[in-house]
């Protein structure tokens, strides 16, 4: 048995990282014949006897496995309280997200209570690397995860490759953090070269309500650029249509990030990456194979870079097939398996 607590969105689609991510790693749990209890905190403000019900599961279920899946700074304060009363429960603090390690060495987290711990399950080989450098014990990674039942066909693309305008795709949540600002600057540069026939740009996504107004003013102002709303890829027809694009955009500053759900999205299609050397981002590509990496916050690399890209000097078909055979190793199947549970 196991109570998985963090934002899961019981009963409905998932809604963001989070949610996809629980959702996914329950259903995969109970395959293999695990009982899950879902503690589920999204939108807890709403229904705030779920803190009752959590100490019911944990006064009664004593023996079922704590899962704590979600950003550490939401489970914390219940971490630290465990810690100081010395609760004995076999806990996996599974982490969403990049910055746990980061809060550890700069004193946020106390590596005693992240440690007290029975198992935390990390997505970066960084993150590994910092709580041990500050004693954690029982730390280890494991990447993000999609079931992948299907591959959309990309041969005709990469034929096409050298007979039309290039195109690249951005895929998460619109905002300024995100490189956003850093994409449409682009594009007003490529467009003043006289490029602007060569390639065009396509958005999917929620706009952040801060971004909105600027996004809209900005995307209006340029011909080749267009926002495109929200891409399912519950369903194969969004790989189809995200299979459709030649290169995803991805210069991220946002202090969050970690394995980006998105980078498997982009393997599966078979679609490069153009992403910042931000975060944890070059743990999960390699660049040259299934990406190309700028400097963070260097508008001039990010332009210079997709300029490349339009003008073929790159080999994009091969880097297209790569990033479909790199997929299968996030796949659920190979990541939360019989061999991860008898080890937690």
């Amino acid at each position: 048995e196991a109570i998985v607590i963090g934002w899961i969105n019981k009963g409905k689609p998932a809604d963001c990282g989070e949610t996809m991510k629980n959702q996914l790693m329950i259903k995969k749990l109970e395959e293999l014949g695990v009982k899950c209890h879902q503690i589920d905190f999204k939108n807890w403000r709403k229904h705030p006897w779920v803190f009752l019900e959590l100490a019911w599961r944990m006064l009664f279920n004593r023996k079922a496995t704590l899962i704590f899946s979600t950003s550490t700074i939401n489970v914390y304060p219940m971490m630290k309280l465990m810690y100081k009363l010395k609760w004995k429960q076999h806990t996996v603090h599974w982490a969403i997200g990049g910055s746990l390690g980061e809060h550890v060495k700069n004193g946020k987290f106390d590596e005693k209570v992240i440690g007290y711990m029975d198992w935390t399950i990390v997505e970066s080989p960084i993150m590994v690397e910092q709580l041990q450098a500050k004693g954690v014990k029982g730390v280890f990674q494991l990447p993000n995860f999609k079931p992948i039942t299907y591959y959309p066909a990309i041969e005709e693309r990469i034929k096409s490759l050298n007979t039309r305008p290039l195109r690249f795709v951005f895929l998460s949540r619109i905002m300024a953090e995100k490189g956003c600002d850093y994409i449409l600057e682009c594009a007003k540069q490529l467009n003043a070269m006289g490029l602007e026939d060569r390639y065009s740009i396509d958005f999917y996504g929620k706009v952040a309500d801060t971004y909105e107004d600027v996004f809209e003013r900005k995307i209006k102002a340029l011909s080749n650029v267009n926002y495109r709303g929200f891409l399912n890829l519950r369903e194969n027809a969004g790989y189809d249509k995200l299979a459709e694009y030649d290169m995803m955009l991805f210069p991220t500053y946002w202090k969050g990030e970690g394995f980006a759900g998105v980078f498997i999205d982009a393997f599966i299609s078979g679609v490069p990456m153009l992403a910042s050397d931000w975060a944890h981002n070059r743990q999960f590509m390699k660049e040259g194979e299934t990406a190309l990496f700028v400097p963070v916050h260097d508008i001039p690399a990010l332009r210079d870079m997709m300029k490349a890209c339009i003008e073929r000097k790159y080999d994009l078909g091969t880097m297209a097939k790569k990033c479909q055979k790199h997929a299968e190793t996030y796949n659920v199947d190979n990541v939360v398996t019989d061999q991860l549970l008898r080890k937690v």
